[in-house]
């Protein structure tokens, strides 16, 4: 990371599960990695070049991407040009909220990732992430998101193709999931999340790394920290609790863990910023 990289994150007490990130950067580059909200991209200055599901996507000014939880994805910049990233990280629950009186209940069922090209639709969504930074009425707000929303998931609208081939099986990764999001405090071995499979441990890790496009032993640690930020953000839990409720040895192997993957620590994270 250079000295012109900043990022920031804003948790908003008024919606809980919705948090804004700005990313700044010259040359940084996100490893493989999932989210469990959904993240709503926008590309205002320069170009970033990201990778899911074996394709490349190049998101550029104008364009808005939607990368739904638990698809891997990775992302850099290529060149000496300064890119500018705005997202809108929301939960599943507090999506469904939005529109729950509407064509899109239970949106996570028909999401896919999807880059959209609509500069109009972005310069909406930068208005929305300025009028909720603000003091404005909570009516202009509400409907400003509701509407802005509502446009992005109509541009969207198209089911994921379900893929016959899944090497583990859709529900068995359910069952793998649900596993350890039950255990995170626990060490998890290899041994016990081959046996939900009924898999060899080679067997396993072949499968598991060629269909979620993470080894376990990655996956875990991604869902751990993904865990870790919304206890920070949606807390008052001690830093060193929320840690080791997570599986971390201790706060010093969380916050190295965590400065890695989001390029700040623990307790920038939780902080409210303008």
């Amino acid at each position: 990371m250079t000295i012109k990289d900043t990022f920031h994150y804003q948790h908003l007490d008024a919606l809980p599960g919705f948090t804004i990130g700005e990313a700044t950067s010259a040359q940084f580059s996100f490893q493989p990695h999932f989210h469990l909200d959904y993240h709503i991209g926008l590309v205002t200055q320069g170009t970033l070049h990201q990778t899911w599901e074996g394709q490349k996507h190049h998101l550029k000014l104008g364009d808005i991407c939607i990368m739904p939880p638990d698809v891997v994805h990775n992302g850099n910049e290529q060149g000496e040009e300064t890119y500018h990233l705005t997202t809108f990280r929301i939960s599943p629950d507090r999506l469904n909220t939005f529109f729950f009186d509407s064509q899109y209940h239970d949106v996570h069922q028909q999401l896919a990732p999807n880059v959209i090209h609509h500069p109009e639709l972005v310069s909406n969504l930068l208005q929305l992430k300025a009028s909720l930074q603000s003091e404005q009425a909570a009516l202009q707000k509400d409907s400003l998101l509701i509407s802005s929303l509502a446009e992005l998931l109509y541009l969207a609208d198209k089911k994921s193709e379900l893929k016959e081939d899944y090497l583990i099986g859709k529900q068995a990764f359910i069952k793998i999931r649900d596993y350890c999001e039950s255990n995170l405090h626990n060490k998890i071995t290899l041994n016990e999340l081959a046996n939900l499979t009924d898999l060899t441990r080679f067997q396993f890790i072949r499968r598991f790394q060629k269909q979620i496009g993470l080894a376990p032993h990655a996956w875990l640690m991604r869902l751990r920290l993904e865990r870790a930020c919304i206890g920070l953000a949606h807390s008052k839990a001690m830093i060193a609790d929320i840690a080791t409720a997570n599986g971390f040895y201790d706060q010093s192997h969380f916050n190295r863990m965590f400065k890695m993957a989001y390029q700040i620590s623990p307790s920038q994270y939780r902080l409210h910023t303008a």
